[in-house]
């Protein structure tokens, strides 16, 4: 009897243990939920509240552009907050907002509910030269949520910040539209810079096309697969939301897709990118990113065909979860 009881408390204790010794999932500390939202050029702006102490308390958000309607739940840990921020396009000032790299649908932490992927394009051959600002990196400090660059233009230096992105010294970036900050204290750095600009994105400067034809002699296989693919006959027309749900379905096949033209990009890397919507969503998420060679505009609606591809990286952080390349449209 004594025996027994002495092996039940063991199995008991071996439960506990075993128990305690899993992974509990990281989840985040923040939960806001979406009041109102304004979209600029390169930022979306959200008024959430938080409930703090059993109070609903009125935050901004400021983050890269993201599709959400008033109402969303999201999650997200920390952020870099400014007080007395003017926005330029909004034609207003607020007291205080806090700028993030990025937000999560999901409460527990994980890379892949977090929107959006980093802004980092590629330069136009056609844009004029004199708005641009040509700097190359001398320092890179990563924190959480940004990248903090230091760089040199004309000899002279100067320190940038831009929402997380894969840079590297020795690297050459453009920008063009910037918010200056004078003695800005970074708490997660501790460190105070005299200046430092921050920026709604980069633009990748010469060496990618380099990049490309690299990224082009090691296609071969890849490419006798794409025409292949191409030669078999797409599909009725697919809703960007049952592509971003069952993409695995989709991967590497001839898709056709509809929508409208929400932002364009011509003669990059030699094709012309393109986002569209056509109102469908998924867990928040309702673009789509293709390549083509037809010229388009920004409001054209158009039909695609072409084979999506899933986490194509250019390099320099230029990287898609989703892309149709080389698409074709339909007339």
């Amino acid at each position: 009897m004594r025996h027994t009881i002495l092996i039940i408390i063991a199995l008991i204790f071996t439960g506990e243990t075993t128990l305690f010794s899993q992974t509990t999932p990281k989840m985040y500390s923040h939960k806001v939920k979406v009041d109102s939202a304004y979209q600029t050029q390169a930022y979306s702006y959200l008024r959430t509240t938080e409930k703090l102490k059993d109070r609903d308390s009125v935050l901004w958000l400021a983050l890269p552009l993201i599709p959400v309607q008033g109402g969303e739940t999201f999650y997200y840990e920390n952020g870099m907050a400014m007080g007395q921020f003017t926005s330029k396009e909004l034609k207003r000032t607020f007291n205080q907002i806090l700028f993030l790299g990025g937000i999560s649908t999901s409460p527990e932490v994980n890379e892949k509910t977090i929107l959006p992927a980093p802004i980092i394009d590629t330069v136009p051959k056609n844009l004029p030269s004199p708005v641009m600002h040509n700097v190359l990196v001398k320092e890179v400090i990563q924190a959480s949520s940004y990248t903090y660059l230091r760089v040199v233009q004309d000899k002279e230096e100067h320190w940038l910040a831009v929402v997380k992105i894969d840079a590297k010294p020795g690297q050459t970036y453009h920008y063009d539209d910037a918010v200056a900050m004078d003695d800005f204290y970074s708490k997660e750095l501790k460190r105070t810079f005299k200046q430092i600009l921050f920026l709604s994105k980069l633009t990748i400067g010469p060496g990618v096309e380099d990049r490309a034809a690299t990224l082009k002699k090691e296609a071969g296989a890849e490419s006798k697969k794409y025409a292949k693919a191409m030669s078999q006959p797409a599909k009725v027309v697919i809703s960007i939301a049952d592509l971003l749900e069952n993409k695995k379905l989709y991967i590497g096949r001839k898709i056709s897709v509809k929508g409208e033209v929400t932002k364009y990009s011509s003669n990059i890397l030699e094709k012309n990118w393109v986002h569209i919507t056509d109102g469908s969503s998924y867990i928040g998420k309702s673009d789509l990113v293709l390549t083509t060679d037809k010229p388009l505009k920004v409001g054209d609606k158009v039909t695609f065909e072409g084979i999506l591809s899933e986490n194509k990286d250019f390099g320099n952080g230029y990287f898609f979860e989703l892309i149709v390349e080389d698409a074709k449209v339909k007339e």
